[in-house]
C-alpha cells in the first residue's frame, strides 16, 4: 500500500446533483444562511462564539475549500434568457511533500515512494518474468507434499481400520501375545494361561531354610484377567497406537486383585513365626550361683516389604521368596555383665532382715537369689532390680500381722458352687521403697537390716471386680497319681499349695515358674528327675508332673498355649503328646486366659495323687482331643554307667505323635487347633556298674531305679504292688525310689532341712499313671475322648463339670 498524496480532487459537493429547478426543498437546517444558526436548533443571531484563535473547522482542513460559488438555490435566479455562465472554481491547493507508507514484505515487490501503480493490464515487466518461473518451481515441492500427505493418510487409514475393536499388535501379557485378538478373545487365552495359578503355594526362605508355604488364596491374591484386557484401549487408534504397533512390543502388566485385610493377616502370622525378640543380657541365679544370661539379637520380619515381595511371587511364580528380615541388636554388650558377676555374688553372700518394730523376717541368701536380677538401664549400666512384691508375698503377714494385713478378693468352693472371699484394705510393706534399699544395700555393702515402711494397701482384686469374672462352674479338671511317701510327693503337695486359688483374668497369661518361684528359694526337697535323656537327684524332682497335670486341665478348659517344653521322652501314664516340663527359670508352662471370664485355678494334692480343676464360665459344650497313632519307631541304644549317682534305667523305644485339639458345641465342630506334633527320643537303656549291692539291679518301665530283690525274696504280693516273682505289678503304678546312697538325703530333706543346690533339670517322675477326674485309673498306652462312652481315661479329664 503506497501513500498516494494529497487529493488534488476538491471535494464533492454534496447538493451538487439537485437541479436548479428542483421542487425539492431541503431542510431548513441545512440551508444556508447567515442569519440560519447552526445545525442545532439555535436561533439566529446566538450563533456561539470561540475563543480567539481556536477554528471551527477540524486540524487539517483549509477553509479554501469552501470558497465554492454557492449552490444555485441559494442565489437569486437570473433573468429569464440570460445565457448560464460557467461555475467559478478555484485552483487546487499545492501539493504537500509526499511521505512514504511503511509496509513489510519483499523489497523487490516494493515501488517507490510517489510511483503510482500502473494501470490495469500494464505489468512491471520483472513481474510479468518472475511469475511463471515462479509457479514452475513452485509446482514439484506442492505436489510431492500433496502425495505424501495422502499416503501418510492412507497408511494411517487402512490399518486402524483393520485395528478398530482389537487389541493391538505386538501387545503381551508378560510372555504371552494377546495382540490382534478381540478383548473377549483375549480374556479367553489368559483364563487358558493363568487359572488356576492362585492355588500354587509359595515357600517363603529364612536363611536358605523354607520356613512357612504361603497360599495365594488364604493372603487374598487373586489375578483379574477381566481388569487387565481392560486396560487396552480397544476403539479406534490413534496415529501413535498405529505407529507403536509396527515400531514395536507392548507389555501389559497383569493385574492383581488383593484383598489387603487377609494379606496383612498373613503376614501377621508370618511375622509370629520368624520373628525372635531381641535377648537383653541380665545376670540371674541359679540356686544361690550367679550367671550370665548373655545377650542375644533378635530377628524381626519387615513386613511391608514381605507384602510387596509376595505380591511379586505371585505374579512371577518363583519356587520360593527370601523373607526380608532384620536384626536387632542388644543394648549392652556381654563383657559389661561380665564385669558386674562381682557384685552379684556379694549380694547373696548373706542374707537380709526386715524389720517392723519388733516384728522380723529374714531373707535368705536362696530368696534374694530367687527375685534378683542385674539388667541393662537406658544408659548402658548394669544394675540390681529387686522384685520386693514376691519377696514378700508369703511374708507379709508376719510383718503386717494378720488383723492388719491387705486381702485380696477370691474364692473358695463351697460343694460344687463358688463363694466369694471378700476383700480387704489394709497394711501392707511399701514394695517400692523396700526394692530401692535392697538395690542400694547391694551396690554399696552396707548394713543388711533394712526397716520396711509401711502403706495402706488396696486389694488388686476388689469384690465388685471378683463378680464381674463370671466364675460359676468347673470347666476342666485333670488328675495324675502316683504312690504314697516319696520325696516327690512333698514338692507336689508344696506346688498345689502355691498355685491353689490363683484368679487368672481375662487377657492375662499364668506362669508356673513366676507362681512357684526357685524351688531352691522355696524349700523343695530333693528327688528323682530327668535331665537330658538319664534321670537324676534334684532339687524340685515331681514338678513336672504337677505342670502336666496342670497343663491338661488348662487344655480341655480351651486356654490357649504360650510356651510349653514336652518331655524328652515319652513317660508312661501321661497322654501322649500333652506332657509339660519345667525347670527353672529355662523351662516354664504359660497359658494366657483368651476367654472372656476370669479363670480361678484349684489345686489339692493327697498323699497318692493330684487334681487340678478350673472355674469359669463355660464357652463350649466339649473340648477333646484327636491323638493319631504313633509313627517312626526308634529304637533306644544300651549304656554303661558307673558314676555312683547312676539311677539304672529300661530303654523305651521312641515316637511321634499328632494331636489335634476340637472344640465342640450344640453337637457340631466349631473349631480346630493347629495339630501339635510331638517327636519323642527314645530312652536310653542305662546299665549302673559296679553293683552297689548283692542282688541285681533290674529295670522295668514302671519302677525305674528300683533295686529289686533276687528270686524267692519279698515273695508278698502286697509288698510295694509287687508280684511274688519281684516284678512288678501292672495293675499298680510304682513310684520309682532312689538309690541307698541317696536315701538318707532324701529323707533329711523331707525333714525340712534346705537341700543341696543341683544342675539345671526337668523335673519328672517317669512313672506317674494317668487317672480321670473320676479318680479311676487310667490304662496305659490308651487314646481317645472322654466322656460319652469314654474309650479312656488319658485324657485325664471329662469336660463335664460333674
Amino acid at each position: 500500500m503506497r501513500n498516494a498524496g494529497a487529493s488534488i480532487d476538491p471535494p464533492p459537493d454534496p447538493f451538487a446533483a439537485v437541479r436548479p429547478d428542483s421542487p425539492v426543498a431541503l431542510p431548513v437546517d441545512r440551508q444556508y444562511s447567515k442569519d440560519s444558526g447552526d445545525r442545532r436548533g439555535q436561533a439566529p443571531g446566538e450563533r456561539k462564539k470561540l475563543p480567539r484563535g481556536v477554528s471551527p473547522l477540524p486540524p487539517g482542513v483549509s477553509p479554501e475549500i469552501f470558497a465554492t460559488t454557492p449552490p444555485p438555490f441559494a442565489a437569486t435566479p437570473p433573468p429569464p434568457g440570460t445565457p448560464p455562465k460557467p461555475p467559478v472554481t478555484l485552483p487546487p491547493p499545492p501539493a504537500g511533500p509526499a511521505e512514504p507508507w511503511p509496509v513489510k514484505g519483499n523489497p523487490r515487490a516494493r515501488r517507490p515512494v510517489g510511483e503510482q501503480k500502473p494501470a490495469s493490464g500494464h505489468q512491471n515487466l520483472d513481474d510479468e518474468a518472475e511469475s511463471p518461473a515462479l509457479r514452475r518451481r513452485l509446482r514439484g515441492p506442492l505436489l510431492a507434499a500433496g502425495a505424501l500427505g495422502l499416503l501418510l493418510v492412507i497408511a494411517y487409514l487402512v490399518p486402524a481400520a483393520l485395528m478398530w475393536g482389537k487389541v493391538p499388535p505386538g501387545t503381551h501379557v508378560r510372555d504371552l501375545p494377546i495382540g490382534g485378538l478381540s478383548a473377549t478373545q483375549a480374556i479367553e487365552r489368559l483364563h487358558e494361561r493363568y487359572d488356576g495359578k492362585d492355588q500354587q503355594a509359595v515357600g517363603l526362605l529364612l536363611d536358605g531354610r523354607r520356613v512357612a508355604v504361603l497360599d495365594p488364596r488364604e493372603a487374598g491374591l487373586t489375578i483379574d484377567i477381566e481388569a487387565t484386557v481392560g486396560d487396552v484401549d480397544t476403539g479406534f487408534p490413534s496415529p501413535m497406537s498405529v505407529w507403536q504397533s509396527f515400531t514395536g512390543e507392548r507389555q501389559l502388566p497383569l493385574r492383581v486383585s488383593i484383598n489387603q485385610r487377609k494379606l496383612n493377616d498373613r503376614v501377621r502370622r508370618i511375622a509370629r513365626e520368624i520373628d525372635r525378640p531381641v535377648r537383653e543380657g541380665a545376670i540371674v541365679y541359679k540356686s544361690a550361683t550367679p550367671q550370665v544370661l548373655t545377650p542375644q539379637e533378635g530377628l524381626r520380619l519387615d513386613q511391608a516389604k514381605t507384602a510387596d515381595a509376595i505380591k511379586r511371587a505371585f505374579v512371577d511364580a518363583p519356587a520360593s521368596v527370601v523373607l526380608p528380615v532384620g536384626e536387632v541388636r542388644p543394648k549392652v554388650a556381654a563383657a559389661t555383665f561380665d564385669g558386674a558377676l562381682v557384685t552379684a555374688r556379694r549380694a547373696v553372700a548373706d542374707p537380709i532382715t526386715l524389720v517392723n518394730g519388733g516384728r522380723r523376717v529374714t531373707l535368705s541368701p536362696k530368696v534374694i537369689a530367687a527375685h534378683l536380677t542385674f539388667t541393662a538401664d537406658h544408659r548402658g549400666q548394669v544394675r540390681p532390680v529387686f522384685d520386693a512384691r514376691k519377696a514378700v508375698a508369703g511374708l507379709e503377714v508376719r510383718l503386717v500381722g494378720v488383723a492388719e494385713a491387705v486381702r485380696e478378693a477370691g474364692f473358695v468352693i463351697d460343694g460344687e458352687t463358688p463363694r466369694l472371699v471378700h476383700a480387704r484394705v489394709g497394711k501392707g510393706v511399701d514394695t517400692a521403697r523396700l526394692a530401692e534399699a535392697v538395690a542400694r544395700v547391694i551396690a554399696g555393702g552396707g548394713h543388711r537390716t533394712i526397716p520396711v515402711s509401711l502403706a495402706v494397701t488396696k486389694p488388686t482384686l476388689t469384690d465388685a471386680a471378683a463378680m464381674r469374672l463370671g466364675i460359676r462352674e468347673k470347666v476342666a479338671s485333670a488328675a495324675t497319681s502316683y504312690t504314697c511317701c516319696a520325696a516327690r510327693v512333698t514338692n507336689i503337695r508344696k506346688a498345689a499349695a502355691l498355685v491353689d486359688g490363683k484368679v487368672v483374668r481375662p487377657g492375662e497369661t499364668f506362669s508356673l515358674n513366676e507362681a512357684i518361684g526357685d524351688p531352691a528359694a522355696q524349700k523343695f526337697v530333693r528327688a528323682q528327675a530327668i535331665e537330658g535323656d538319664r534321670l537324676v537327684i534334684a532339687v524340685g524332682g515331681g514338678l513336672s508332673q504337677f505342670a502336666t497335670t496342670l497343663y491338661n486341665a488348662a487344655f480341655l478348659a480351651g486356654m490357649q498355649e504360650v510356651d510349653r517344653t514336652p518331655y524328652p521322652f515319652h513317660v508312661s501314664g501321661y497322654p501322649e503328646g500333652r506332657d509339660a516340663s519345667v525347670s527353672y527359670p529355662d523351662h516354664d508352662l504359660r497359658w494366657r486366659n483368651d476367654t472372656d471370664h476370669g479363670v480361678l485355678i484349684k489345686a489339692s494334692a493327697t498323699g497318692t495323687s493330684v487334681t487340678v480343676s478350673l472355674w469359669s464360665t463355660r464357652t463350649y459344650d466339649r473340648i477333646e482331643a484327636e491323638t493319631t497313632v504313633r509313627s517312626n519307631p526308634t529304637e533306644p541304644e544300651t549304656r554303661t554307667d558307673t558314676d555312683p549317682s547312676c539311677i539304672p534305667m529300661n530303654g523305651t523305644p521312641g515316637f511321634t505323635v499328632t494331636v489335634t485339639r476340637v472344640f465342640r458345641k450344640d453337637g457340631k465342630t466349631v473349631k480346630k487347633d493347629k495339630p501339635q506334633t510331638t517327636v519323642y527320643d527314645p530312652a536310653p537303656k542305662v546299665i549302673c556298674r559296679p553293683a552297689r549291692s548283692t542282688g541285681p539291679f533290674q529295670q522295668d518301665g514302671d519302677n525305674a531305679g528300683t533295686q529289686l530283690p533276687p528270686p524267692g525274696q519279698d515273695d508278698d504280693p502286697s509288698a510295694n504292688g509287687r508280684k511274688g516273682d519281684g516284678r512288678p505289678d501292672p495293675g499298680t503304678p510304682v513310684t520309682p525310689k532312689s538309690d541307698n546312697g541317696d536315701k538318707n538325703r532324701d529323707n533329711r530333706d523331707d525333714n525340712g532341712n534346705d537341700p543341696q543346690s543341683s544342675s539345671p533339670h526337668r523335673n519328672a517322675d517317669p512313672t506317674p499313671t494317668a487317672t480321670p477326674s473320676g479318680g479311676d485309673e487310667a490304662p496305659n498306652g490308651t487314646n481317645g475322648t472322654n466322656g460319652g462312652g469314654k474309650k479312656s481315661g488319658d485324657d485325664l479329664n471329662s469336660n463335664d463339670p460333674a
